[in-house]
């Protein structure tokens, strides 16, 4: 079976081609399992107050931060809604969110609520536009698949009287679509206070395996997804093993993940800007959207690797993998940038576990990624920092890699949440 998974389009600063990651895996647990805990629906990273008019549009004059989040200053007791995960605040019409996992919440008094999106997806977005998960009182409904433009979305009626809470989840990758936030609509009822900031952060970065591609196309004869292979209807970060660690641990999770992206290279070898370059964003395809990393996680998990080794796109004559030697100098220079960014947080680096020596033949891939990332820990443990850790869950077997383009299915990612649950749980004492 085929590790290889193209992804082609025209993007906005230029020529962007993606592909999803060579061997990596996408997988999933059903994120309306109501047996999960609850605490994860009320996570948050305590971004600016906005407030929202009966039209949708903000009432506080959409005076919103540029880059990342504001660090927690909502006052205690103020209405507010809340975002967790990278928003490029820039424009004052409202915070836009690319990466997958964004996350928008708030409470209410009322018997109704709608929201207000604008949906940005350029033409050359074949699997656009953006999905979202939509939770009433913890409760997931049916997602939201968006319209390109501005809409108003109705989310629920007739509520009984009374507090309410309502969550919006970013299922689907940059790549196929990034949505503005313009309001929530409470038919005349009221914004309160927001759900409370979960204390434990973990960021999740990596390629297709950490963003769940394909995970929602499970069953499908020989794991060829029908249409677009990349399309959103596919993907859903909340399926995660990422999402799901966090549910596990009651932490906040932020979803740094762009599928067919490299440490040196992507599997499009044409595409030079690798996840060092897109990590550094507040919107992965906006090279002018600096995110400023006010948001700082307890741990960090890097999964990511294996498009460097596979067989390049379009074809090898546009470049073969990197050698070991170079592979490993970015790596370590990646490193590098995490720990600036984040000094205090445990790095976990990682092997995807669809990643294999024997596919492609005779690149080694696994042997490359797993020498790179417990070469690079024990250097960093030799210098004083005990925090950076190499660790990678068991090899993906066949039965665990059904979804498209022979990504991960949902046990999969059940599984792989545990393994990292229970290796924070012993670094961490959480």
């Amino acid at each position: 079976m085929s590790s290889v998974h193209q992804l082609a389009a025209v993007g906005l600063v230029g020529l962007h081609l993606f592909l999803c990651a060579a061997g990596a895996s996408c997988s999933s647990a059903d994120p309306r399992d109501t047996s999960l805990p609850d605490a994860d629906a009320s996570t948050a990273d305590g971004g600016a107050p906005h407030t929202t008019a009966s039209n949708g549009e903000p009432s506080d004059g959409g005076a919103l931060t540029a880059g990342a989040p504001t660090s927690p200053s909502v006052e205690e007791g103020s209405p507010a809604v809340r975002f967790v995960g990278r928003f490029d605040r820039r424009d004052g019409a409202g915070p836009v969110a690319s990466w997958p996992g964004a996350r928008i919440l708030a409470r209410f008094e009322g018997t109704s609520v709608s929201v207000t999106l604008e949906e940005i997806a350029p033409e050359w977005m074949e699997g656009a536009p953006s999905e979202w998960d939509v939770a009433i009182d913890r409760v997931w409904q049916p997602k939201l698949v968006t319209t390109r433009g501005v809409h108003a979305y109705p989310l629920a009626v007739d509520l009984p009287h009374g507090p309410h809470e309502v969550e919006l989840y970013k299922r689907s990758e940059a790549q196929n679509g990034y949505t503005r936030f313009l309001g929530f609509d409470f038919g005349g009822g009221k914004l309160l206070p927001p759900p409370p900031p979960s204390m434990r952060r973990i960021e999740i970065i990596g390629d297709s395996t950490p963003a769940a591609f394909g995970v929602e196309g499970v069953g499908f004869p020989d794991n060829v997804c029908p249409g677009v292979k990349h399309a959103a209807k596919w993907q859903n970060f909340h399926k995660s093993f990422g999402a799901l660690l966090g549910s596990t641990l009651d932490a906040e999770v932020h979803g740094t993940v762009y599928s067919g992206k490299g440490i040196v290279k992507n599997i499009w070898r044409p595409d030079r800007e690798t996840l060092p370059v897109v990590f550094l964003r507040a919107n992965p395809l906006d090279p002018s959207s600096s995110w400023d990393f006010s948001w700082t996680p307890d741990v960090v998990v890097v999964m990511a690797g294996g498009n460097d080794f596979a067989l390049g796109l379009p074809d090898e004559n546009a470049g073969g993998p990197p050698s070991p030697d170079e592979f490993t100098s970015g790596y370590r220079a990646f490193v590098d940038t995490l720990r600036a960014n984040y000094p205090d947080a445990h790095l976990v680096l990682s092997v995807s576990p669809s990643v294999k020596d024997t596919d492609p033949a005779g690149r080694h891939a696994r042997t490359h990624i797993s020498l790179t990332t417990s070469t690079i820990a024990s250097e960093r443990r030799a210098a004083g920092d005990a925090r950076v850790h190499a660790f990678s869950p068991g090899v993906a077997s066949p039965s665990e890699l059904t979804g498209c383009d022979s990504h991960g299915n949902p046990e999969l990612h059940l599984r792989l949440a545990n393994e990292y649950a229970t290796f924070v749980r012993r670094e961490l004492g959480w």
